[in-house]
């Protein structure tokens, strides 16, 4: 009646490997340009003569991910094909890891369309095509929690010290899958002196990658004198503390990042569901450790991220989105539901999913761009625009652009082309201008104000335009 298991692995296998390989020649796109391509470059050019990078493009965690392109560069060559194959085996981890976790959770007949439809998640397809720490950072996850379900501390370490390597969000990823693990693994019911006795032996298990953490800040704070980020840094106003007021917008944010490209229609189907039966939902044990696993990783990410200006990229939820896309498959799949609400489930769920792919929203409406396959036809529409400005014997100095497209080709290409276009600054001749770069209004304002669009390149998605300065301005 289901989707069979094998088959659907096989397909969603397929379906991975095949955003890899349809991507080899895309170049770095939004965030991945500073946390893949400057990083690894630095290291790459230096022959990694220092552990640390310089102030101007230091992120404040361990730069394992760009040590790690940098050496595949020196082994393989400096290529777009190189670095995303760089990411294939973690691509095809995280398939493996989402299918344990399916296989845990769910019985044999469900397991296929379970693993389909957890899977295709718009930030997780997207993030596939890119050459992005988060790739890595999911795989461990998933390969974390796995490890705690079936209480492997020997994978658990391992998967924890690589989530303290990948970024700071790992760590705060590591910090919540530590409240799971005792949710799962100590008994509560026990005194309370072998409880705290519990807590200290399973603490043991994430000791080693704190002390990597500690290790490392002491000497980065030796060498550079800050932890985490500086008053110079380029991201200061990321990291600008808001009010009380800043805090329930970006919690209003925070909603919309969790319905955003399609994954309304899982929070539909829990509402029908949790109307319709209530508390007999959460009965099961499992639903309950799907369901902890979830309010607990969600709150962790989410209290890392309200406080700021600037830390609300879709990205940054992805191991709770994966996680609530299982607690709501298993409410789904329970007894209490009957064939025609599974088959109509399934169906609005695969069919909102993947259209999520489709959704942009107006020009003064942000898009996480990096979440969603959307952004895919951009890659070839930036060259075709680079094309023209070559036709049209337009010189790069003369052209302005802005976030990602503002750094070097070479850093954006790998083409050892060290030319850039310059960021916006309303004085140039030409703009190079996308929908996907979310311009801030008065950016947007000026630019339509002051320029005339001369070339347009567009897709169903992704729009790139070229403008003109107004002779009067």
């Amino acid at each position: 009646m289901f989707l069979n298991h094998k088959l659907a692995l096989i397909f969603t296998y397929i379906i991975a490997i095949s955003l890899v390989l349809l991507s080899l020649n895309n170049a770095f796109f939004w965030d991945t340009v500073q946390l893949g391509s400057r990083h690894a470059t630095y290291f790459y050019t230096t022959n990694f003569s220092s552990f640390l990078l310089p102030n101007s493009m230091d992120s404040g965690h361990i730069p394992a991910f760009g040590y790690y392109l940098a050496l595949l560069w020196k082994l393989f060559g400096r290529t777009l094909v190189v670095s995303h194959l760089a990411l294939l085996p973690f691509v095809i981890g995280i398939v493996y890891q989402l299918n344990i976790v399916v296989c845990y959770f769910f019985e044999s007949k469900y397991r296929g369309i379970v693993l389909l439809m957890v899977f295709l998640e718009a930030c997780l397809l997207s993030q596939l095509t890119l050459i992005s720490p988060d790739v890595v950072l999911a795989f461990l996850f998933l390969m974390a929690f796995n490890s705690i379900l079936k209480n492997k501390k020997s994978l658990l370490g391992i998967a924890i010290i690589g989530l303290f390597l990948i970024s700071m969000r790992g760590m705060m990823v590591a910090l919540a899958l530590l409240f799971v693990d005792i949710y799962i693994n100590i008994k509560h019911n026990a005194s309370y002196n072998k409880t705290i006795s519990n807590l200290l032996k399973r603490s043991l298990v994430y000791i080693p990658a704190l002390l990597i953490f500690i290790v490392f800040s002491l000497y980065h704070f030796n060498q550079v004198g800050w932890i985490g980020f500086h008053s110079n840094s380029p991201w200061k106003n990321s990291f600008v503390a808001v009010n009380l007021k800043g805090v329930l917008y970006n919690i209003g944010i925070v909603g919309w990042r969790f319905l955003d490209s399609g994954k309304v229609i899982v929070w539909i189907i829990f509402g029908v569901l949790l109307l319709k039966y209530k508390k007999q939902l959460f009965k099961v044990k499992q639903v309950q450790v799907l369901a902890i696993s979830f309010v607990v990783i969600a709150s962790v990410l989410t209290l890392n991220i309200i406080w700021a200006k600037g830390l609300l990229q879709h990205r940054y939820l992805l191991p709770a989105y994966l996680l609530f896309s299982l607690f709501v498959a298993k409410l789904l799949f329970s007894e209490l539901t009957s064939n025609a609400l599974k088959k109509t489930g399934i169906i609005l769920w695969l069919f909102i999913m993947l259209t999520g792919n489709l959704w942009v929203y107006p020009q003064h409406i942000s898009k996480g761009w990096d979440s969603t396959l959307a952004h895919l036809p951009y890659y070839n529409l930036r060259l075709e625009c680079i094309q023209f400005f070559k036709d049209e014997s337009i010189k790069v100095e003369e052209v302005s652009t802005f976030f990602p497209n503002n750094m070097s080709f070479d850093l954006i290409d790998l083409n050892a082309n060290k030319l850039v276009f310059t960021s916006f600054n309303n004085k140039k001749e030409y703009v190079l201008f996308s929908n996907v770069f979310n311009l801030i209004d008065s950016d947007y304002l000026l630019l339509t104000k002051n320029y005339t669009c001369i070339k347009t390149f567009k897709s169903i998605t992704a729009t790139v335009k070229i403008y003109k300065k107004n002779k009067s301005y």
